[in-house]
């Protein structure tokens, strides 16, 4: 079992420094799925199996224990029954792996795990540790390597400029440069054509601009708050095609429905009405109202579906919109509920840049209409915010997104749709 060409020199010189000087941190960025667990495991198996007759413990640790911290330890277990120097040789004890007198503990760097009692005499290593609170880590892990000086090793991508792996390296910048490690997926690609294939897919199915591509795989960090689209993005979503007043024959629409506020300063309820035309929506519609009870909102979304003959409309069922979806099915509307979560915005939010990126999304030519230039304005205003643990937030807290909402419900509902199914008829037989 051996490393890669372009994963060696990032393990042989964590190795070296860790023999020349005690301490310090040193950070490994890779692209996703490149092999960086890898590598990790392979520093853990040579600590251990240097350390088999003096001893010594190393402290591994993911943001969760289960599932990342738990698929770092069977990683590790893998490898060590595949390498020669350590299969056979070492015995698992729950979270532990023991090899003679040195061991290696497996820890969740959640704030609600207890990792109290844990000393780190040969070195801590955070996987994916842009996902781990820097204040916490700070708290519970440095300690474990206060009395010993083990140095720490910090795996993952980049995020948000701010993360505990982002700030180690602007540390290393100024200090020791050298302990900065960062693998490009173009180097990977040089030596595993099929990675960089898989990249290529990557990038034209979020498209080159996406923050997750960015990040993830040209290891560039994004803004803690920004545009949720950058002006180049809106420019995408500008269409060619006219706005319409109802339906063209052979033509499939959904709908996506954000639920407005109380009050003439509320947000408005916005329903985007979309043609699907493959993996691509065009938005060809927008109805809103303002302040209008659910009743009402029940009866005009009703006869607009039927108009329309929307095969689905896609609604935020959140909060005080929990029990339109079951007005709307007595009105004989094929209805999905959608509730907003910070897991479920986020993923909305990556489909609506992905889409708008890759030319999968358009509005209609705009034709000066108030709910076309409500429309670009909350988008132009809308902002992304990316918080600590990966996670991604959008709206815009001084003014309204209830258009960008809809948009994204919209898309998702197209997405959802499928393709078209064909009638096959039998052949009969002569």
């Amino acid at each position: 079992m051996s490393l890669r060409g372009y994963q060696r020199p990032v393990l042989v010189g964590i190795h070296r420094g860790m023999v020349r000087e005690r301490g310090g941190t040193y950070t490994v960025m890779f692209p996703r799925q490149s092999g960086k667990n890898q590598v990790a495991a392979f520093l853990v198996g040579g600590l251990l199996a240097a350390h088999s007759r003096t001893g010594g413990s190393v402290v591994v640790c993911a943001p969760t224990y289960t599932p990342q911290a738990l698929i770092s330890f069977h990683r590790s277990l893998d490898l060590f029954r595949r390498m020669v120097s350590l299969s056979g040789r070492f015995a698992v004890e729950r979270n532990t792996i023991r090899f003679g007198n040195a061991r290696a503990h497996y820890l969740g760097a959640n704030p609600e795990a207890n990792v109290a009692g844990h000393t780190a005499s040969l070195a801590i290593i955070a996987d994916e540790a842009q996902d781990i609170d820097g204040d916490w880590f700070d708290r519970q892990f440095r300690p474990m390597a206060a009395s010993t000086g083990a140095p720490t090793v910090m795996f993952g991508t980049p995020w948000n400029g701010q993360s505990l792996l982002e700030r180690a390296v602007a540390r290393n910048e100024q200090i020791q440069r050298s302990r900065n490690y960062r693998v490009s997926w173009r180097d990977v690609a040089a030596e595993l054509a099929e990675y960089g294939e898989y990249v290529r897919v990557e990038r034209a199915r979020l498209g080159a601009g996406h923050h997750l591509f960015r990040t993830q795989y040209e290891l560039l960090a994004g803004q803690p708050h920004d545009s949720l689209l950058s002006l180049e993005q809106l420019g995408n979503l500008r269409g060619a095609h006219p706005r319409l007043r109802g339906p063209v024959a052979g033509e499939r629409y959904v709908g996506g429905l954000d639920i407005g506020g109380p009050g003439p300063n509320a947000d408005a309820t916005v329903l985007t009405i979309g043609r699907v035309v493959g993996r691509r929506l065009e938005v060809v519609e927008h109805r809103a109202w303002q302040s209008a009870g659910f009743g009402e909102l029940a009866r005009e979304v009703g006869a607009a579906q039927r108009h329309w003959r929307m095969a689905t409309v896609l609604v935020d069922a959140t909060g005080i919109g929990a029990g339109l979806p079951d007005l709307l099915e007595e009105q004989q509307v094929p209805v999905e509920a959608f509730k907003f979560t910070a897991g479920s915005k986020s993923e909305l939010g990556n489909l609506l840049i992905a889409a708008v990126e890759t030319g999968g999304l358009a509005l209609y030519a705009g034709d000066g209409s108030d709910e076309y230039t409500r429309c670009l304005q909350e988008l132009r205003d809308c902002q992304a915010v990316r918080e600590h643990g990966g996670r991604f937030n959008w709206g815009n807290d001084r003014g309204h997104d209830d258009y960008v909402a809809s948009l994204a419900l919209c898309l998702k509902a197209g997405r959802a749709l499928g393709p078209v199914r064909v009638a096959r008829g039998r052949t009969r037989a002569s």
